[in-house]
Formats: structure tokens, sequence, C-alpha cells
């Protein structure tokens, strides 16, 4: 008797306040605190309504100026910020009053949980988190929009509008570049933009930096693929870094035998090619090696530089920032996206048509791979495209827990380690990377099988001459020909 009144009743009188306390708390919020939030997401709307009827009207016209395309930058950046903290209230308002199966999470129902301790002094000190995010949101767009949207507005409407072509893609975003719109129209620009003839230096060259798979060579060729130069170039010629390295050394020299000169001396017999001279240009030397600026600078201002037509252009794409001072105008850097733009391409796989707002763990979910993926367009493509092939939430979970395991490990890319943890039992990596065709086994045909059997070996599976496993990921561009693969088997 004594063990009653001194632990259990007491115990019980503890849980019962903290429910009532917990429960009168959860109905201020929602007469007091919601119409505020309420008020602040009808106001951002509003605002995303403005500029993402400017942003569009911007990127519909052939913007030349500098200035102008920064500014447009900073706006879809801002734009992109404020709809991600939208869309973060809206889900969270939807997982809060609408939970699965109709009813709370037994946790959150938990006085003691450390989500619903948080909430709770939020709600004490008159702060909501999501609240606080809508507030800051529209306090930023308001200040990218207080000075200069006027101005910005009558002179973007001085450029000519853009011409709409049909596209080949279920997936618009993938003809315009996604996140690139402004990176695109500077090499645009640079390529119409005529060079003062006489005088040096004689070569004219952008050099387009950015990390492995950042999407350089998509960016140059959907670049030349604008209306506004078709025809503008008699010749358009792709170099490879090993085609290079070729012409500078001999005709079976690889990269790895090079000292580096090699290349530097391919790229002076590439350009004093004789079908160069007559023809104006453009040369797109892709992935290109670290070269001296100072022996560049030496061949750039000699006069033997000009055997090149008239007009003719310089693309040099690489992942050294060392060539950034290799261009004749200030080089085109491409950045990683920021988060809440990258959740945006890789939802459009993920979701497809669907409102993630409808889907809030499925959302929470993805925005968890999107920030393990760290901004790759092509992981976003091979996730994104797996997780709509099994709109699952299990699946999706199996999924965020081998990605968030296999983060931070090295070689690999992260989709390639997700990958690996995923298949570990169909064997080792032997091989990523690009094929010229397809392969029969896709990749949820893979996860299928060694979910349902943990072996290879099940008649099943489309086993090469050598015992290996060559599963289609996805095409790597819409502009390349090419499929990524990833080959796994037997050590």
């Amino acid at each position: 008797m004594e063990f009653a009144k001194e632990v259990v009743l007491p115990a019980a009188l503890s849980e019962l306040l903290a429910r009532l306390f917990s429960f009168a708390l959860d109905n201020f919020h929602r007469l007091g605190g919601r119409g505020r939030g309420d008020a602040h997401r009808r106001r951002l709307e509003r605002l995303l309504a403005s500029i993402g009827g400017t942003v569009e009207e911007a990127e519909g016209r052939h913007i030349t100026n500098d200035h102008l395309l920064s500014h447009l930058k900073t706006l879809t950046d801002g734009m992109y910020r404020a709809r991600f903290a939208l869309e973060a209230t809206e889900i969270d308002v939807d997982g809060d009053d609408h939970a699965v199966d109709g009813r709370r999470s037994l946790a959150l129902s938990s006085p003691f949980n450390c989500a619903k301790r948080l909430r709770v002094a939020s709600l004490v000190f008159g702060r909501d988190s999501h609240t606080e995010k809508v507030a800051a949101s529209i306090e930023d767009l308001e200040s990218l929009t207080r000075d200069c949207m006027r101005e910005f507005v009558l002179l973007v409407q001085g450029y000519p509008r853009r011409v709409r072509r049909p596209v080949c893609t279920t997936l618009y975003m993938d003809r315009r570049v996604f996140g690139r719109h402004v990176e695109t129209e500077r090499v645009i620009n640079f390529l119409l933009q005529p060079e003062p003839a006489g005088a040096p230096p004689y070569l004219s060259v952008l050099p387009i930096i950015g990390r492995i798979k950042a999407g350089k060579t998509t960016l140059v060729r959907h670049a030349c693929d604008d209306e506004r130069l078709r025809g503008h170039f008699s010749l358009v010629e792709w170099f490879q870094l090993d085609h290079v390295v070729r012409e500078g050394g001999h005709p079976d020299q690889t990269i790895w035998a090079s000292d580096g000169g090699e290349y530097l001396a391919g790229v002076r017999r590439i350009l004093g090619k004789e079908r160069f001279a007559s023809r104006r240009s453009l040369l797109v030397f892709e992935d290109a090696w670290p070269i001296d600026p100072s022996a560049w600078s030496a061949f750039a201002a000699s006069p033997a530089a000009t055997i090149l037509a008239a007009g003719s252009k310089l693309l040099l794409t690489s992942r050294d920032t060392d060539n950034a001072s290799l261009g004749t105008v200030d080089p085109v850097v491409l950045r990683p996206l920021p988060q809440e733009e990258y959740w945006y391409y890789l939802k459009a796989f993920a979701f497809g048509g669907m409102d993630a707002g409808d889907h809030p763990r499925m959302a929470a979910m993805g925005k968890e791979m999107a920030r393990q993926l760290g901004g790759t367009f092509l992981g976003a493509r091979i996730v994104g495209t797996l997780l709509r092939s099994k709109f699952d939430v299990r699946f999706w979970r199996r999924l965020m827990e081998a990605m968030v395991k296999s983060s931070g490990r090295w070689p690999c890319p992260v989709h390639v380690n997700f990958l690996l943890e995923l298949l570990s039992s169909l064997g080792q990596l032997q091989s990523y990377g690009s094929s010229t065709c397809p392969p029969r086994l896709t990749l949820l045909d893979a996860l299928c099988d060694a979910a349902r059997t943990g072996s290879s070996n099940n008649g099943t599976m489309h086993l090469e001459g050598d015992g290996r496993f060559t599963i289609h990921l996805c095409r790597e561009t819409l502009y390349m020909d090419h499929w990524y693969t990833i080959t796994l088997g037997d050590e």
C-alpha cells in the first residue's frame, strides 16, 4: 500500500497532468498560433506568385546583360528557398493534424518525446520554428524586391523573347538544364559576342569549371542547341582529353603516360589545322588538362594563333580551378545547386505529377536523401527514378537507410556507394560508368532479385560470359547517346 501511495499514484497523476497540459497547448496552438501561421503562408504565397511570374518572364527573354543575369540568379535562389520553407510548413501541418491511419503516432503522444518537448517549449515561449522560417522567407523576398524590382522588370522587357520549341522529354527541366539558366545565357552571350580583330590575345576562350558530373558537357551542348547559335559557326568540333594528348605526343600515348606538356602541344597542333583557317569554328575541349598559365598566355598572345578564322571561339570544360585563369572573359563556374533547389529536381523524378504534400512521410525521407546526395544531377536521376518505380513507404525507408549508412565512403560517388549497399548480395563492384547500349537488367530488377533470394544465381538474372552483371541505371544525359551502368561480380 505504501508503494502505491508513494510511487504509483504520483506517477499516474504526473502522467495525467502532462497529457492535460499538452492537450491545452495543442488547442492553444490551433486557435492562436495557427492563425498567425496561416497569415504568413498566405503572404508568402502572394510574394511567390509575383516573383515566380517575374522569373518566368525573365527566363523567357534573351538577356545579354551580366548584371541582370546575376540579379535573376539571386531572385531564383530566393524563390526556391521560400518555396522550400512553405512546403515544409504545409507538410508539417498535414503530418501533425492528419497522422497516418487517422490517429496520432504513439511516440508523439508521449510528453517525454523529444519532438513534443521542443514543440511545447516553442509554444510556451511564443516561438514556432516553421512560422519563423516562413517569416524569414518573407523578409528575404521583400528585401530582394524592395528596391529594384520595378526597374528589373522594365529592363527585362526590353530584351527579345525566346522561341519555344517542342521538347522530346517528359521533364521540361531536362531540356532547359535545370538550375543552369543564367550559366547557359552567359555561354551563349560569349559565343555570339564579336571580338576585335588584330589585337592580342588572338584566342577567344571561355573556361567552364565544375566538379565531376556537374553538367559541364550538358550545359555546352544545350547552349549549342539554342536557336540563336544555329548556323552561327560553320564547324563545331569536340576534343576529348585523350585525343588531345595523342595529338601532342604519339598516337598510342595515354593520359597516364603524360607529364602535362603533351596537352598544350596537342591544343597547339589542333588549332593549327587548315580546316579551321577558312571557316568560323567553335572548338570544345572537354575535361581540359591543367595548363601552365604563363605558357598559355604566351601562346594566346602570339600572332600564330590567328590561323583560326575570325569569330572562332574556344570552350574549355575542366574540373581544375586553375584553368579558370586561361579565359579571355570571366569563367562560368558550375557550383552545386542550393539544397532547396536541388530538392525540386529530385522531387520531379520521385513524385512525378503528384503533390509531395499529400505524402508527408515520403517527402521527409526524400529530403533526407536529397541532402545525402550532395547536389549531383546523375544521383538525383538514378535515385529519383528508383523511388518513383516503387511508390511505397517501406521501400523508400529501406533506400534512405542504405543511403545514410553508405554516406561518406570513398572513393565512389554517393549514389554508387548507396547502390553497392543495396546490391551487396550480388557481388563486388567491378566498374561503373558509361555504356554504348543499355543492358537488359534494370536496377529495380536487381533489387527485387536480391531481396527475393539473396543470391545472384537463380536463373532470373542476365549473366554475362564472365559471370558479371551489368545493370542499367539511367541514360547519361539528354544530349549524350549512352547510358550509365554499374557492373558487379565475384572477385
